[in-house]
């Protein structure tokens, strides 16, 4: 018996080492890209709004530009110099490596909602690959993503890591474009044949490498998973307390090394950023859970965006996620309703300045509308020549929400 117990045993291990060699062997040689937040072997590099990036960027072929406003905290490889002269050999290579990997789960060309499991998983045909939801990744072990189409993910989608996996063991092969949706957040080394453009307030934790394809961000955060924060940022959250018309903002921290302190900024439009508060740093190093709470006194009226920049004892910052709230007065609606005789009217909202604006009439046929101005924060809006008596609909899409209001003319 003891003997069965030995040799079960021993299988055990023989199994677990093998299953560990087969996980390593997958994992791809980044060479000097390993460095790297973004890099593009062929293409111009953009940047609109106060991205921060932890880690190298760069391009081999193409202008580089938009820094600042653009925050980096690591160097700026620009085209023809050697560093990047060698991260586009190594950028081939890596994704070349990927072509080789043997597929062992198919997966569809719609990631929502899908669970993976550590091995090598393949969209092989060339349908639009999308997201608009939740890709959860779980296990402990190497993912290997291989698309044979372009990805886009939706506004506030996201890739959720469970049950042990590592961004850092992470790797989407892309056969085309990356398109990250507003607000979207994204994990794992991204190797793409295309461009990768992060929209409005789009997150990345690990690496956008192209082989070839522009590079474009709008107030994004990048971090690369080979640079490691100097604080664990374990939640962030900003909350309405509507009956004192303020905001309550609170965060918790797992690990601080150097630690100076933060700053709470706001935000209207994820472009320009005040300081709404700081808290300095009593012990610059941490290991256990800290929590914190600041209040904004004076916030914007509807919709305001919060970040948290930490700050390092020999001064370098490191900028968060933005995470979004609203603050209302009034109810979501269209004034006067019905609309009165010169067909203006006002529509109550929460971003005038972006939101889009739909004007459809009684027989469901889209009819033009002008937007007239802003007034108090409100949308002035005018129909467009004599409509005659009934119900129309106004449709208003903003931050990824759809509403209808029903307007009546008489």
């Amino acid at each position: 018996m003891e003997n069965k117990n030995l040799r079960i045993l021993l299988l055990f291990f023989l199994s677990f080492a093998a299953n560990r060699g087969l996980s390593q062997a997958l994992v791809p040689s980044l060479g000097t890209t390993t460095n790297f937040a973004l890099f593009t072997a062929n293409g111009a590099f953009t940047n609109s709004g106060v991205s921060q990036i932890n880690g190298d960027i760069g391009t081999n072929v193409g202008a580089l530009t938009g820094f600042p406003p653009g925050l980096v905290t690591g160097n700026t490889r620009l085209p023809g110099s050697s560093e990047a002269q060698q991260a586009a050999l190594d950028v081939v290579t890596a994704y070349n490596y990927l072509s080789t990997t043997t597929c062992g789960t198919t997966i569809s060309a719609d990631l929502t909602g899908q669970t993976l499991s550590p091995g090598v998983s393949c969209q092989p045909t060339a349908s639009p690959t999308t997201l608009n939801g939740t890709l959860t990744l779980s296990g402990s072990g190497i993912f290997i993503i291989k698309l044979n189409s372009a990805l886009t993910t939706g506004t506030s989608s996201n890739i959720v890591l469970t049950n042990g996996a590592l961004a850092s063991n992470v790797f989407f092969q892309i056969n085309g474009a990356l398109v990250a949706g507003t607000s979207s957040s994204l994990q794992g080394t991204f190797l793409t044949n295309g461009a990768i453009t992060l929209n409005t307030g789009a997150t990345l934790i690990g690496r956008g490498l192209s082989i070839t394809g522009a590079i474009v961000l709008n107030s994004n955060t990048v971090t690369n998973v080979a640079a490691p924060l100097p604080v664990t940022l374990v939640s962030f959250a900003a909350t309405a307390a509507p009956a004192t018309r303020t905001v309550d903002i609170r965060w918790t921290t797992s690990l601080e090394t150097n630690n100076k302190g933060f700053v709470v900024e706001r935000s209207k439009d994820l472009k320009g950023f005040t300081k709404v508060g700081e808290i300095a740093e009593l012990a610059a190093t941490s290991k256990a859970l800290k929590n914190y709470t600041l209040v904004d006194l004076t916030p914007f009226a509807g919709t305001s965006y919060y970040r948290l920049k930490q700050i390092d004892l020999n001064g370098k910052t490191t900028i968060f996620p933005a995470v979004s709230v609203v603050l209302r007065d009034d109810t979501y609606g269209v004034f006067p309703n019905p609309v009165r005789h010169d067909g203006q009217f006002s529509l109550r909202l929460d971003e005038p300045e972006t939101a889009t604006v739909r004007f459809y009439g009684t027989d469901a046929r889209l009819l033009p509308i002008q937007k007239t101005s802003i007034q108090s924060g409100n949308l002035v809006l005018k129909t467009v020549g004599k409509l005659s008596a009934g119900v129309y609909v106004l449709t208003v899409e903003e931050r990824g929400q759809m509403r209808q209001h029903r307007l009546v003319i008489e």
